[in-house]
């Protein structure tokens, strides 16, 4: 026997709207907060230079103000560490040997994945 589905347009339309507010308010927060709490800590310039998430037309976009963010975020850290030892390990971060964005988008598609499925 076949099996149909209805679909309510405008209860469609006010899950998207939850949607839209969802992901440029507390999920775009969430990521950012996520980010900096996956960047590792040497002087704390990093955490405190990751303050900004832009959104450009449909997507958001967070800036690193520093110039070593790339570095940072590939997983390396700098060697040797400015202040201590014991941070690297072949050069690699021991605080965050993913990087930053990595270990982030997989907690946003957790978070996401979630909302959804509660809609």
């Amino acid at each position: 026997m076949a099996k149909s589905a209805t679909l309510n347009a405008r209860a469609f339309k006010k899950d998207l709207k939850k949607l839209e507010r969802y992901i440029y308010g507390r999920f775009a927060r969430e990521v950012l907060d996520d980010f900096k709490k996956a960047t590792p800590y040497d002087s704390g310039n990093a955490r405190r230079k990751t303050a900004k998430k832009v959104k450009k037309g449909k997507s958001i976009e967070i800036l690193t103000n520093y110039p070593y963010g790339e570095v940072l975020d590939e997983g390396l850290y700098p060697n040797p560490p400015k202040k201590g030892t014991g941070k690297t390990s072949g050069g690699y971060s021991t605080q965050a040997p993913k990087g930053m964005s990595e270990p982030t988008i997989k907690k946003a598609i957790q978070r996401f994945t979630k909302f959804v499925r509660n809609l």
